[in-house]
């Protein structure tokens, strides 16, 4: 029988030392690089969160200048103001038309200048990390020299679910007079459409302009915007409100229809 040797004894201790030593080296190595994909997610989730923050900010202004602005009374240089404190397009109803006093068309975006299209690299870890988009836009009219409606344009979208709201300030229009909901009130309606939930109100109702006002602040909550209630609460109840009475039958309004001038 072979006796081992001193080599082979300080070979095993030095094997018997060496492991742990490996193992305590992965660990710190693993837990590094735990901590650097941490750091990175939340740096990300950060950096989107303060973008959308801003964003978010930038659309209240937005809202707040465009609800100063009077339909039939504001002109076309109140409006091309607007469109040049927020960078918007400018052009004519159809797209491939220039703005006249006579027919003008103006969009501005809180995220003209987007970050992310300017990073777009950063841009698609953003769209991984966050799961989520939103976009908010105003629109305006104007025909003949004045302004003529103001709409806005709210759309928030997750792998599940979609929803989009749409409001619209100005007189109303002959496309109103089968409306249910207009009927009923004829200074408002809320109501939805296959895509989007529409909110409408007469520029000659102020007391209804709360029904304009958009929550922009569902997309900062971890929650976000999962339905139109979270979108645009007052005009949502308002339209609950309606929908009972019209399925109760109930067509409040109904002869003074024929006395609406655009439904003469």
């Amino acid at each position: 029988m072979q006796t081992p040797s001193y080599d082979s004894y300080e070979g095993q201790i030095d094997q018997s030392v060496s492991n742990p030593s490996m193992g305590r080296l992965l660990l710190r190595i693993t837990l590094y690089l735990l901590g650097v994909i941490v750091t990175v997610a939340l740096g990300a989730a950060l950096l989107i969160y303060w973008i959308a923050r801003q964003e978010v900010r930038i659309a209240r202004q937005m809202m707040e200048d465009a609800s100063r602005l009077q339909i039939g009374e504001s002109n076309l240089r109140d409006v091309l103001a607007f469109a040049h404190k927020y960078d918007g397009e400018v052009s004519g109803t159809s797209h491939d038309k220039p703005c006249l006093e006579s027919d003008c068309l103006i969009t501005a975006a809180p995220d003209t200048n987007d970050f992310w299209e300017r990073h777009p690299k950063l841009g698609y870890v953003a769209d991984r990390v966050s799961r989520r988009e939103w976009n908010f836009s105003v629109w305006m009219w104007v025909r003949d020299g004045k302004l003529t409606a103001t709409e806005q344009w709210f759309g928030y979208a997750t792998p599940r679910t979609s929803s989009v709201v749409i409001t619209t300030l100005s007189q109303p229009s002959h496309g109103l007079c089968r409306n249910p909901f207009y009927q009923l009130h004829h200074t408002f309606a809320a109501y939805p459409s296959p895509h989007h939930f529409n909110v409408w109100v007469n520029n000659a109702a102020p007391q209804e302009r709360e029904m304009l006002r958009l929550d922009l602040d569902c997309v900062l909550r971890v929650s976000g915007c999962k339905y139109v209630a979270d979108m645009i609460p007052t005009a949502w109840k308002k339209y609950q409100a309606a929908q009972r009475l019209i399925d109760a039958g109930e067509r409040t309004g109904q002869r003074e229809i024929s006395a609406d001038s655009e439904c003469r």
